[in-house]
C-alpha cells in the first residue's frame, strides 16, 4: 500500500494565532508531527500544506519533505481540510492518505505503523481514526441545554457508576487514514466504516485555544521526557 502523509498548516488561527509555528519546548509545533513522519520510513511521499511561508521555511529543515501552497480559498477558517488533500491527491500517485494534524502532536512512529497495519488487515473499513477513551469526561456525564433547562445527552445512563458505562472514544486529531479512492467518492477524511485506532488518554493534546499552549509545554515535556507511558 502507498500511502502519504499530508500535514496541514495554515497560517492564521482565531483561537491560537499562528500556533503552528509557535514554539513549544524549544521548536515550532509543526516540527513534532514532520519528525515523525519523516521517522516512520513509511510514507512515499510527505507534504506539509500551507498558505503561510514561514510554516513552509519550517519546513525546508527537512529535505525530503514537499511543499503544497496552499491558496487563500483554500485556508479559510471555513475551508474544509478534505479540499485540501483532494487538491494534493492530483500531483500525487497513492493507495492512501493519512492526515497527521500539527495541532494534535503527541504521537509515535510505532503508532503510525500501527494505524496502517490495521487498514490493510480491514481492506473494506472507511478509514482509521485514531481516538482515546475517555472515563470521567463521558457522554452520560454530559448534557443539552434546551429552553434554559438541562436534558442528558446518554439518558440512560445519567446515574449509572463509571464502571457501568459503555466506553465512550473521543477523536484526538492526531491521525487520519483513508484510501484515495474513498476520498475521492465521498468528499470526506471520516468514511463510514470507520476503524478505531485507540492511543493512550494520558496523550491526548489538541491545540485550539491559548490554554491548551500552556498545557502543551507540560504535557509535550512529560512526554518527551517518558512520563506519560
Amino acid at each position: 500500500m502507498k500511502v502519504i502523509a499530508i500535514i496541514p498548516a495554515r497560517g492564521g488561527s482565531k483561537g491560537v494565532p499562528g500556533k503552528n509555528k509557535k514554539l513549544i519546548d524549544g521548536k515550532p509545533l509543526i516540527a513534532y508531527t514532520i519528525e515523525v513522519a519523516v521517522a516512520s520510513g513509511i510514507f512515499s511521499d510527505i507534504v506539509v500544506s500551507s498558505d503561510d511561508d514561514e510554516i513552509l521555511q519550517i519546513a525546508t529543515a527537512w529535505p525530503s519533505v514537499k511543499h503544497h501552497q496552499r491558496s487563500q480559498f483554500l485556508a479559510s477558517d471555513t475551508s474544509p481540510v478534505v479540499d485540501t488533500v483532494l487538491e494534493i491527491l492530483k500531483a500525487y500517485n497513492a493507495d492512501a492518505v493519512m492526515l497527521l494534524q500539527p495541532t494534535a502532536p503527541i504521537r509515535t512512529v510505532k503508532n503510525i505503523h500501527e494505524a496502517i497495519d490495521l487498514l490493510k488487515q480491514n481492506p473494506n473499513a472507511g478509514c482509521v481514526v485514531s481516538v482515546v477513551e475517555m472515563t470521567d469526561i463521558h457522554p452520560a456525564r454530559m448534557y443539552w441545554k434546551k429552553d434554559g433547562f438541562l436534558t442528558p445527552v446518554l439518558g440512560e445512563h445519567e446515574t449509572s457508576r463509571r464502571q457501568d458505562i459503555p466506553p465512550a472514544y473521543y477523536r484526538n486529531g492526531s491521525m487520519y487514514l483513508v484510501t484515495a479512492k474513498a476520498i475521492r467518492e465521498n468528499g470526506t477524511m471520516m468514511p463510514k466504516p470507520m476503524l478505531p485506532y485507540v492511543m493512550p488518554f494520558n496523550w491526548l493534546l489538541n491545540i485550539d485555544e491559548p490554554r491548551d499552549i500552556i498545557v502543551a509545554e507540560a504535557l509535550i515535556s512529560a512526554w518527551k521526557n517518558g512520563f506519560l507511558g
